[in-house]
């Protein structure tokens, strides 16, 4: 890229492109508190929480909460002055003077604060320059109505409504080559099938030319989704760069020294593989063990290749038997590492199956049981 974008001080400049890279840097560093952005004609602001974007607010008047109901035609224009003066003489926020009013109902003012607190979410990417600044500290407890964005959601949706193509252009002019940096990383994510094609693409054709050449996408649009992969460190500029230090679905894979054997090893993923399907069943049915298939086939070039031809047991384990065939005959020393990552690709896989299924929740209640197995 044009210039370095790993490091983002408390306080600082931020440029067209920028927002994205500073919003991965507080979600990789787990850095929770209040981001302002101010320009010379506004100030916005986003609240953050556990790698979540809980808030947002705005000083520009379009983005107040009722020019957003007037835009959506929700509201008419002789309700929004009624409403804004009874506003200003109760002191009540506009919403509640909406209630009050016998305007909206409860659902209504819900749905509708929280597709503003969107809006103003995604505005962000629309910032060409200003200056920002990262608070540890803020007040989201004064809000009952608040937001549960995964900002690599965002940051995904953002990229889909990034229009800037000759930033673009500018920003791959230099860049003959892409290489895979963390393959898991796009599995997680909530990608569409093309856009997961783009990834794929720079998998089998590390020079640029080749994969604008092959993609079934627009150029503008295969720069816009490789810029996203560059973005989440999924892949990178540089050839053999390691795998970046990134959050991980779970708790650090267990250490090569932590079993004596494949079998015991398998058996520790086992377990969790077996929890997994359990939650999953129990809500889906017995389509579960169809799903989890489906999303270990499409991660199943990234595996060693003792790992990709294996079945599941009824309860949802992977045949151990037949995995254990195809790996007796490798050095236990020299193969343990690579048989214990592609354990745990096929564990991220199985997590993000739970969560695009289920939702966040089942998530991280199906985190803490597998990080306590075996700990």
């Amino acid at each position: 890229m044009n210039k370095k974008r790993d490091y983002f001080p408390p306080e600082g400049i931020l440029k067209t492109g920028d927002i994205y890279f500073l919003l991965y840097h507080m979600y990789k560093h787990s850095i929770s508190g209040m981001l302002t952005i101010e320009t010379e004609d506004y100030e916005k602001q986003l609240v953050i929480e556990d790698r979540k974007i809980v808030f947002a607010a705005s000083t520009l008047e379009e983005d107040a909460f009722g020019k957003h109901l007037l835009k959506h035609k929700i509201i008419d224009r002789a309700t929004y002055e009624k409403t804004s003066q009874y506003m200003t003489t109760q002191k009540v926020r506009f919403g509640r003077a909406l209630i009050e009013l016998g305007y909206l109902s409860y659902e209504q003012i819900w749905t509708w604060i929280l597709d503003h607190l969107k809006t103003i979410v995604f505005s962000f990417f629309d910032i060409e320059t200003g200056k920002y600044r990262l608070l540890p500290e803020h007040e989201s407890d004064i809000e009952n109505i608040v937001l549960d964005m995964d900002i690599i959601d965002v940051i995904v949706e953002g990229i889909r409504r990034f229009k800037a193509e000759e930033f673009l252009a500018n920003e791959f002019a230099e860049i003959q080559h892409l290489y895979v940096n963390n393959a898991r990383i796009p599995a997680q994510m909530k990608l569409k099938p093309y856009e997961t094609h783009v990834f794929d693409l720079v998998k089998r054709h590390p020079d640029l030319k080749d994969i604008l050449k092959c993609s079934e996408l627009l150029e503008f649009d295969t720069l816009r989704y490789l810029y996203l992969f560059l973005i989440v460190e999924a892949i990178s500029t540089k050839r053999g760069v390691q795998e970046p230090d990134s959050p991980s679905l779970v708790e650090d894979a267990v250490g090569a020294n932590a079993f004596a054997s494949f079998e015991e090893a398998l058996r520790h993923y086992n377990m969790k593989y077996e929890l997994i399907y359990k939650v999953l069943s129990k809500e889906i049915g017995p389509i579960s063990l169809s799903l989890l298939l489906k999303a270990i086939e499409d991660i199943m070039e990234n595996l060693p290749s003792y790992l990709q031809k294996i079945q599941f047991t009824p309860d949802g384990r992977i045949d151990e038997d037949m995995v254990l065939k195809l790996v007796w005959y490798h050095d236990f020393n020299r193969t343990i590492g690579n048989f214990l990552r592609g354990l745990e690709e096929i564990l991220y896989t199985e997590i993000y199956t739970v969560r695009r299924h289920l939702g966040v929740e089942y998530e991280q209640q199906v985190l803490k049981w597998i990080n306590g197995i075996g700990n």
